[in-house]
């Protein structure tokens, strides 16, 4: 997408509710998912679909939403939760001089792509359309707003499930909740929106007000049921987290690494992964690892937050690495716990080996105090090291040594 395309949108991202059913203090869109805030992987997919404006709609406990949203992202706040439509009436200020599309969507909704958000864009600006929803269909449709059409075709209306009539609950097609508006057409439309019996504004009335002003609506469609989950109950948050941890599991099978349960094995999407590892059962990999090619991992190893792999290195069962770095064709074997340390090339590690320097242990990978191990150093198994220390290459550390600061 150009820049000039980028300048011409903006979105609007719903986080006001207080997700009661969550049985939480803590806003529903700041639960973590896959190591961060729900909010943050929407935000994600808006700003890789090319969008760069974007506002929070910020609602119960908004100070704590406001810490987790980077300075680039204008917040508002919905003081009384009357609404989607009125959520957005609140964000419109924001974009008071604005006059490209707007996108609107919630920020529960952490599975929707960068690609379905492109969709979406796509279609509204190919087709010229005034509002351009995003659509699914669904076997089993209960509980979600219907899309009614004419004999023709064209969007009549949006019916909510429990609104619906019996032919209605019939239809398949359903709305997802997301929308791309024409920002004029949209300042006019929610000046019509009348509150419903019980005093909320819906955003799905203005489809109702545009179709009968003659405006020209379009759908676009996602293929992917999961995409368009929100999340109400920790159940819910369960349920996405498999959904995003096998979308990022295959990402790094179909770029050739091996995983042989899929269904115990959790890989951070911010790690790199070179061909031809194979990650065994109940490995963990955490943020921001980077592995190597032809490694072996596990099983039930965890590699901790700013490790590197290089290639070739065996990582046996039951072994914990922590901010280390290890070099090409390095061995560690079972039980073993290492942190803080930087090992070299073809160093063999023995089982139950404790590597720990207490007083630089998250430092950063240049910290003095890491402790060292040259290459095609030996350290036999059940040793123990306090940091900071420095094994030569080619070294040989009997089994059971003790190594300390200084020794």
């Amino acid at each position: 997408m150009s820049r000039r395309a980028s300048r011409n949108l903006a979105a609007v991202v719903l986080a006001a509710g207080d997700g009661t059913r969550m049985l939480s203090r803590i806003p529903k869109v700041i639960h973590a998912l896959y190591g961060k805030p729900l909010i943050h992987h929407v935000l994600d997919a808006i700003r890789k679909a090319g969008v760069q404006q974007i506002v929070v709609v910020v609602g119960y406990r908004s100070d704590l939403v406001r810490k987790q949203l980077s300075a680039g992202v204008q917040t508002v706040v919905q003081k009384q939760l009357k609404g989607t439509a009125h959520a957005v009436m609140q964000a419109m200020p924001r974009l008071k001089n604005f006059q490209g599309d707007i996108i609107v969507l919630y920020g529960d909704t952490p599975l929707l792509t960068a690609q379905t958000v492109q969709g979406l864009i796509q279609t509204h600006r190919r087709q010229k359309a005034v509002c351009t929803l995003l659509t699914a269909q669904l076997k089993d449709p209960a509980g979600y707003g219907r899309i009614v059409r004419d004999q023709t075709g064209r969007i009549v209306r949006i019916v909510e499930d429990a609104d619906a009539s019996q032919a209605e609950k019939t239809i398949e097609e359903i709305n997802v909740g997301a929308y791309c508006f024409n920002a004029k057409a949209l300042r006019r439309t929610l000046k019509q929106v009348k509150p419903a019996p019980n005093g909320e504004y819906y955003l799905t009335d203005t489809v109702s007000h545009l179709v009968k002003s003659g405006a020209e609506l379009a759908s676009a469609s996602t293929r992917s049921v999961g995409e368009f989950m929100g999340i109400n109950t920790r159940a819910d948050l369960a349920r996405v987290q498999t959904i995003m941890r096998s979308r990022i599991l295959e990402k790094f099978m179909l770029r050739g690494v091996t995983i042989v349960d899929p269904y115990t094995t959790y890989i951070d999407g911010s790690a790199t992964i070179g061909q031809d590892t194979v990650v065994y059962p109940h490995t963990v990999i955490e943020k921001g690892v980077r592995i190597g090619r032809g490694c072996h991992l596990g099983p039930f190893c965890r590699v901790g937050s700013n490790s590197t792999l290089a290639d070739g290195v065996f990582v046996g069962n039951f072994v914990e690495l922590s901010n280390c770095a290890v070099g090409r064709n390095s061995k560690i074997f079972q039980h073993s716990f290492i942190s803080n340390t930087s090992i070299g090339r073809d160093v063999q590690i023995g089982a139950g080996t404790v590597t720990v320097s207490p007083n630089g242990m998250w430092e950063g990978l240049r910290n003095r105090r890491r402790i060292r191990i040259g290459d095609r150093a030996h350290i036999q198994g059940g040793s123990l090291f306090l940091g900071p220390a420095f094994i030569k290459p080619g070294e040989v550390v009997k089994a059971g040594s003790a190594v300390r600061s200084g020794s």
